[in-house]
């Protein structure tokens, strides 16, 4: 297991696109994040700023960060295809290393993106909370919580498309498409089966936030009438999770390793 960490941060740390994208995430998720809370609407009685109180950040700050997690599933998309065109993979294997092995390497990398991101979030909530003042500092952290589970679905369908199509633009067309394509299908069937479609459950993870005063009563009561309970959704978010690492591994083992 450590010598599976170890090659995988040696081609990691001098890798720059991975840099670049984590500092993009690292650098616009707070900025983004502020700049929602300055919004103002005249004649609308909505007061955005207080979406930095405690414990309404939490679930804010993963909303704002679960848009960025797209970059994330790219980098993985990325460093999954470099596996391929550059025959790493390829030399692994005459090495003797399992094609499990492979998945095992990925799931931990993917695993520590997610820690790592999730900890950021903790930071940029806690700073923003603890700066406006007011409220509980443990209630709804739970949403980090959730976000980690959500960053590795992403990442997770960006493994597997990674393995099925090998080739970097086009999986990562691929993988930006898939919301869309998936919304395509989903317009054409039933609601109470497009619910459980895996990229709506992964990015439902993260509702849409409705603190106090930050929406009017009205708004605040308003319930989509397809919406999965948070539980449940959590609870299919991680069967799909592995359902992706198994599919993952299948296909590895079926296709060659040119």
């Amino acid at each position: 297991m450590l010598d599976l960490i170890k090659i995988e941060y040696k081609k990691l740390i001098p890798y720059r696109t991975f840099w670049v994208i984590f500092g993009l995430f690292f650098i616009f998720t707070p900025i983004v994040f502020y700049g929602a809370g300055q919004f103002k609407i005249d004649g609308v009685p909505i007061n955005f700023s207080t979406m930095y109180h405690f414990p309404d950040v939490w679930n804010n700050v993963t909303y704002i960060a679960s848009w960025f997690n797209l970059l994330i599933g790219m980098l993985l998309v990325i460093l999954v295809c470099n596996e391929f065109s550059f025959k790493t993979f390829r030399q692994h294997v005459i090495d003797g290393q399992d094609k499990a092995d492979f998945i095992i390497s990925k799931v931990i990398l993917m695993t520590t993106f997610a820690i790592f991101s999730t900890v950021y979030l903790l930071i940029v909530g806690a700073l923003f909370g603890f700066i406006s003042g007011g409220g509980s500092f443990l209630t709804d952290i739970k949403y980090l919580a959730i976000y980690f589970i959500q960053s590795l679905g992403y990442m997770s369908v960006g493994l597997l498309i990674a393995i099925l199509i090998r080739s970097s633009a086009l999986a990562i067309i691929s993988f930006l498409s898939s919301i869309l394509v998936e919304s395509i299908i989903r317009s054409l069937i039933p609601d109470a089966i497009d619910q459980y479609f895996p990229m709506k459950i992964i990015s439902n993870l993260t509702p849409f936030p409705t603190p106090e005063g930050f929406m009017v009563e009205e708004m605040r009561n308003a319930v989509i009438p397809d919406a999965l309970p948070l539980n449940t959704t959590l609870i299919v978010a991680v069967v799909y999770i592995f359902i992706f690492w198994g599919l993952s591994y299948f296909i590895l083992t079926k296709k060659d390793i040119k």
